[in-house]
């Protein structure tokens, strides 16, 4: 057990002065920094290109009408005599012919029934077609980083089970790729467990496994480590374990053919996860001459 011991996690050993769990559900890291200027710490591109869909799709959106309104404001301000067309147009309707002009010069569409005559309309609408045109640069470059960025296509189950293994016990938790084409090969885990000391502090471990690599990962994988003398859990009850107040941590690695590219997912385990006396339940099934995964189930679970 003293051999497993690995306080190089990048984690602190104060449990006064962590938070919760290392590592959150969704695989993020628990962490918030703070000190400096939120402009020093993040990464506008990195941002677009992680942050998920509907939000991204959101401020797309969002932009593209501010923008608009801008320039309608800034046609507005340049005087009716600045574009042709909407010199007999009432109020609202002459903001509404602005909007879609500048949504034409913005996309260099240029249907050409308004058109600019002043000189100072004609700069705004030539600056509004160079932001245009570079905005949708930006954005076609951010749709490509967000559709090419490689990523795990993996899910770990909800919850992590205590169960009889062998002539002991065993920790077990499941994972599995659930897109057809996106399935790794050389996929390797590895496993730290952190528990909470008796001068309450933190002390983390390398958890051995059953299997830490698989060829080719098609089908579930239920990881497994043996809670033997060379775990820290051995000879702990469960109520031993509980006081502990363990969090067990997964890193996969794996090669991805697809993108090419090795993809890794992390996925975390606090006390309030641990299922004690349960099983998993088979996932897969032999019909009509060939195997079908069964996603659904992949948090299936019942008492041994």
């Amino acid at each position: 057990m003293i051999e497993n011991v690995n306080q190089d996690t990048g984690f602190g050993e104060r449990t006064s002065d962590m938070g919760g769990r290392m590592v959150n559900k969704d695989g993020s890291f628990n962490i918030k920094r703070i000190g400096i200027s939120v402009r020093d710490r993040a990464s506008g591109y990195q941002s677009m290109l992680t942050m998920p869909r509907w939000r991204f799709l959101s401020i797309i959106f969002i932009f593209y009408f501010l923008i608009n309104c801008f320039f309608t404001a800034l046609y507005w301000l340049a005087g009716p005599s600045g574009l042709e067309g909407v010199e007999k147009v009432k109020f609202w309707g002459r903001i509404k012919e602005l909007f879609f002009f500048s949504t034409q010069t913005f996309t260099t569409v240029g249907y050409g029934r308004v058109n600019p005559v002043g000189e100072l309309t004609n700069w705004i609408a030539a600056v509004e077609s160079l932001i245009g045109f570079l905005s949708f640069a930006i954005a076609a470059g951010l749709l490509y980083g967000r559709f090419s960025r490689p990523r795990s296509f993996i899910r770990f189950s909800e919850s992590l089970v205590y169960a009889k293994y062998k002539e002991g016990h065993a920790f077990m938790f499941r994972l599995v790729c659930y897109k057809d084409d996106h399935l790794l090969t050389n996929a390797e885990v590895k496993l730290n467990a952190r528990i909470v000391t008796k001068n309450k502090g933190y002390q983390f471990f390398n958890l051995n496994l059953e299997r830490s690599h698989v060829d080719s990962l098609v089908l579930n994988w239920t990881v497994v480590h043996p809670i033997d003398e060379h775990s820290p859990f051995f000879g702990l009850s469960q109520k031993d374990i509980v006081n502990l107040q363990p969090e067990i941590s997964a890193y996969l690695s794996g090669f991805d053919e697809v993108y090419s590219s090795v993809v890794v997912a992390r996925a975390s385990y606090a006390i309030k996860d641990f299922k004690f006396g349960f099983k998993f339940l088979p996932m897969y099934f032999s019909r009509n001459q060939r195997t079908e995964l069964d996603l659904s189930k992949l948090n299936l679970i019942d008492q041994e």
